[in-house]
């Protein structure tokens, strides 16, 4: 084996386990925003589900979690978390989905204040924004999947023009109202006791002091997670797929402005009450009032 042969294989070693540690860091985070506890139970459908990831990188992640001390394995129960997310023992897991998020809003920024090219290359992005190879690579992956930058023919990316402006903005929030109260108002639309409580819980957690200590995007996700959630009650795929796809280009304005805290809990404080309105079956008023509350201006992307 050559010199040459043994540093890419140590790459390659370096970046698969800087890609598990990732998974394991978004399997915490996910844990952390819905409240886990030592002891509970790591579902590997569940995680895949809320993470849009296939099952074999949610196991990969709670590998990286269970060699790190924070999940363990258990005969016929499959993992379980050993620490609780909000523990200083998480913290390290949580460090690297916190910097990716960071990295992630600085790009988001700078393309929305036109302060990068339209084209641009993978070792310019890994110089300006100090990241390995793998780092960028996830990011990209991340972006290309929103819709925000694609890959050129021969070499290099380019950032899309049309989903940075005020119309795409637009645009995207006026399909969201035409959806969101349309699935409300399907007339098998069921959300379960259970799903509801779990999602007032949440919110009441964001109330009670959570969401000082979030990251903007920890609270856009916990948004996103909940509209999901609501509108998958509907029991129609495409409704989900599509509100999954705004809300991914959407994503990119979330980081326009975020300083309104007051504004947020607004929105949170309206959440509850739409889960009022789902948990006594009042659908009709359910389905109004998320048309209301999608018509308000976008507050740091909570909505």
């Amino acid at each position: 084996m050559t010199a040459s042969d043994s540093s890419r294989q140590r790459a390659a070693r370096n970046s698969g386990s800087e890609r598990a540690d990732h998974l394991g860091g978004l399997i915490m985070a996910l844990a952390r925003r819905e409240g886990m506890k030592a002891g509970d139970r790591l579902v590997e459908q569940r995680l895949a589900d809320a993470l849009d990831l296939s099952r074999a990188p949610i196991r990969l992640g709670l590998k990286a979690l269970e060699a790190a001390g924070l999940a363990r394995g258990e005969p016929h129960r499959g993992f379980v978390l050993a620490k609780n997310p909000t523990s200083g023992a998480a913290q390290p897991a949580l460090a690297a989905v916190r910097r990716s998020e960071q990295v992630y809003a600085t790009i988001a920024g700078d393309v929305l204040a036109s302060r990068l090219p339209a084209d641009v290359t993978e070792a310019e992005l890994m110089r300006r924004y100090d990241l390995s190879r793998a780092e960028l690579q996830r990011l990209l992956d991340r972006i290309a999947a929103e819709g925000w930058i694609a890959r050129l023919p021969g070499y290099g990316w380019r950032f899309a023009e049309t989903v940075a402006s005020p119309a795409a903005q637009a645009q995207a929030l006026a399909f969201r109202a035409a959806i969101e109260p349309a699935a409300i108002a399907q007339p098998r639309y069921a959300l379960s006791q259970g799903v509801i409580s779990r999602l007032r819980e949440r919110q009441c957690r964001l109330l009670d002091g959570e969401l000082e200590k979030m990251t903007i995007g920890e609270i856009y996700q916990s948004g996103c997670e909940f509209h999901e959630e609501i509108i998958r009650g509907a029991g129609n795929p495409f409704f989900v797929e599509a509100l999954k796809r705004v809300n991914s280009i959407r994503r990119l304005f979330a980081y326009r402005s975020f300083a309104d805290r007051d504004g947020m809990r607004r929105h949170i404080r309206e959440h509850l009450r739409l889960l009022d309105h789902l948990d006594a079956r009042r659908y009709s008023d359910a389905a109004e009032l998320m048309a209301k509350h999608l018509q308000r201006p976008l507050v740091a992307g909570l909505s």
